[in-house]
């Protein structure tokens, strides 16, 4: 299999890269219902949902710039330690503390030097499509667990949220170890590509300038992603009553499928012999999916139909990161990585505070309908966009 090439310290990278997905399994069934258990609104949580991806965004470029200026593993430790320990905060169950230390977590972003290191490795090695695409099943298996930890408040009650809220936690310590094993066999300048001084006015100086501009309609995703992603299991619960059990596994099967999928993801972008081709492909399938959810009201058809979006739209995701790795210079790998995330992160911080009020008011469906026309127009602008890039940065694709 094709995933040999990856090795054991790829391996090790693209698990560390991963673990955390227990927290996004977990979250993306409980959270806005847990933040309903302890007194917040519907409105309020999109509000700080939306506000937690503008935290993010701004983390996104603070890291990105920061694993391009220091010792990209010193600050990988301690924005996991700082992380894990906002995690715990949240079993406090004050909504004014739980709202801060979840916004907290998204400036601390972790995930933007985690990347450069792991795509540093990739390209060196030549593997950047496998070891993203491992990384993403890796991903999609360990939200797998998170979506079943998210079970337990429905059996435990409160004492289940503090557990898996636990469980989140070690996640995200148990990281800093594999890291710290990984590193030990990789080169230096795989760890540290320092740039002399940190100033905003180099964004537009950097050589990747003209891949950011054409990155573009993720802008537009991100947008369409916050008005429903993070409260798809509170449309669930809200339209059909679906109790949190019932959610937890579905979530988990969803998740499931999505790691068989991102596995075949390297397979697609070699059929197609584009990346670009691959992901305007399986997004525009995943469009035509979602628009199609809020007018099926038979409940196992319609689940059914939550899982082929999941597994679609989020497929394409280790193949972009891979083109943008391919295409980015290792100096500033971090840099573009962290802004590629902020280009998708502000927008979203929009989207839950929209998609909150709408539901609040009574427009459940309309959410939907919303995220499928962004997502059409950024599918469509995505190809118009990098439809040639491939061809003339001279990517070239093993058979």
């Amino acid at each position: 299999m094709y995933f040999r090439r990856v090795g054991g310290v790829g391996l090790l990278l693209a698990m560390a890269n991963s673990l955390s997905g227990i927290i996004w399994g977990a979250n993306s069934v409980m959270l806005s219902i847990y933040m309903l258990s302890i007194g917040m609104s519907p409105a309020f949580i999109g509000l700080v949902l939306g506000t937690f991806s503008f935290m993010n965004a701004l983390g996104s470029l603070i890291v990105g710039y920061l694993a391009d200026f220091m010792d990209r593993v010193k600050l990988f430790i301690l924005l996991s330690l700082i992380s894990g320990s906002l995690i715990l905060l949240m079993i406090t169950g004050v909504p004014i503390i739980v709202s801060i230390a979840y916004l907290l977590i998204a400036l601390f972003n972790r995930y933007v030097v985690l990347t450069a290191i792991v795509g540093e490795y990739a390209k060196k090695e030549d593997i950047s499509d496998e070891l993203f695409s491992l990384s993403s099943t890796f991903n999609v298996a360990f939200s797998v667990v998170g979506s079943l930890l998210a079970v337990l408040p429905g059996y435990l009650g409160r004492f289940g949220y503090d557990l898996v809220f636990l469980a989140e936690a070690a996640s995200l310590y148990l990281t800093i170890p594999m890291v710290l094993r990984a590193v030990k066999y990789l080169d230096k300048s795989i760890l540290n590509v320092k740039i002399e001084r940190l100033s905003l006015r180099d964004l537009g100086r950097l050589r990747s300038s003209w891949l950011l501009k054409r990155l573009i309609p993720e802008a537009i995703i991100g947008l369409g992603a916050g008005i429903i992603i993070p409260l798809f299991s509170l449309w669930f619960y809200l339209k059909f009553h679906v109790n949190l059990a019932s959610l937890s596994l579905v979530y988990a099967i969803s998740n499931a499928t999505l790691a068989l999928g991102t596995l075949m993801a390297p397979i697609i972008s070699r059929a197609f012999r584009s990346r670009v081709i691959s992901v305007v492909s399986l997004e525009g399938l995943a469009t035509v999916v979602l628009a199609v959810m809020p007018s099926i009201y038979n409940l196992p058809i319609l689940l059914t139909l939550f899982i082929i979006r999941n597994t679609l739209m989020n497929m394409a995701n280790p193949l972009l990161t891979s083109l943008i790795n391919e295409l980015a210079p290792r100096e500033e790998r971090g840099r573009v990585f962290g802004v590629w995330n902020m280009l998708s992160s502000i927008p979203r911080a929009v989207g839950p505070g929209l998609g909150g009020y709408l539901m609040d008011i009574g427009y459940l469906d309309l959410p939907l309908y919303l995220t499928s026309m962004l997502y059409a127009t950024a599918v469509v602008l995505f190809y118009i966009l990098l439809r040639d890039v491939e061809r003339r940065m001279g990517v070239v694709y093993r058979t």
